[in-house]
């Protein structure tokens, strides 16, 4: 039985190792390759032609991930980002370029559509902030290097288990801690944020305003266009601004 069992572990490793060869040749002419799959899963082509998303295959810019009914999809890109999705969802990839090394043409946006995903960020966002971003109906979502889970249900819920993302729409951008969970009900809301347990909390994430003045905890950003309002901004990376200027932020 020790045998057989050795003999199951050895031929599973090799299957692994193959499967990562094959993904990090398919890796040097696309921007991402398919790892693993369970139950139906499929990639749509900007032009609306259909691919069954099997282990190995290329992942294109302008390319829809769909996944069915129990169905789930495992993705890594070139910067080493790995993205999990969830069954009945529809992840796009609108625009992807990674050279390997930090300059202006880098860039990751994604649009969740349907459904949700696990990630865990790859050297995009260690680069540049602002190369990163998944749009969704609610919110958009940013990083400062993390491992998130995000998902629509009547709104957006993100959970942030390592690092940090943002949110931001029309009502404001917000921050989202390690240790956090926040729900956005649609483009002009607020997040509403619940703490996960013990685990360690950043930023609040939290904005409170009163007639008199405005005050930001967490690493968010509020813009405050009427006259003489007082904007305090606290916490780090933390910008405020009025008419008369702006303060905080490094």
């Amino acid at each position: 039985m020790t045998q057989y069992k050795a003999y199951i572990d050895f031929f599973a490793s090799a299957c692994f190792a193959a499967l990562m060869l094959l993904a990090s040749v398919a890796h040097a002419g696309s921007p991402g390759t398919v790892i693993s799959t369970s139950g139906p899963a499929s990639l749509l082509a900007a032009d609306g032609s259909v691919r069954m998303a099997k282990p190995g295959a290329p992942v294109n810019a302008g390319d829809t991930a769909v996944t069915g009914e129990q169905g789930q999809l495992h993705i890594r890109f070139s910067d080493d980002s790995m993205v999990q999705l969830h069954a009945k969802t529809q992840f796009r990839i609108d625009q992807y370029a990674f050279s390997g090394k930090a300059d202006d043409d880098s860039k990751g946006f994604f649009s969740l559509l349907k459904g949700g995903f696990r990630t865990v960020t790859g050297l995009l966002g260690k680069y540049n902030r602002s190369t990163y971003r998944v749009n969704t109906p609610a919110a958009t979502i940013g990083i400062r290097g993390t491992e998130y889970i995000a998902r629509l249900d009547n709104g957006l819920h993100v959970q942030v288990e390592h690092g940090e993302i943002s949110l931001a729409n029309r009502a404001g951008s917000f921050s989202v801690s390690e240790g956090q969970r926040a729900y956005v009900a649609n483009s002009k809301s607020v997040p509403k944020y619940v703490k996960l347990g013990n685990a360690a909390q950043g930023g609040s994430g939290r904005s409170n305003a009163s007639a008199s003045g405005t005050q930001i905890q967490g690493n968010t950003q509020i813009n405050a266009n009427a006259v003489n309002v007082n904007a305090i901004a606290v916490g780090q990376e933390n910008t405020a601004g009025n008419k008369i200027g702006a303060i905080g932020g490094k």
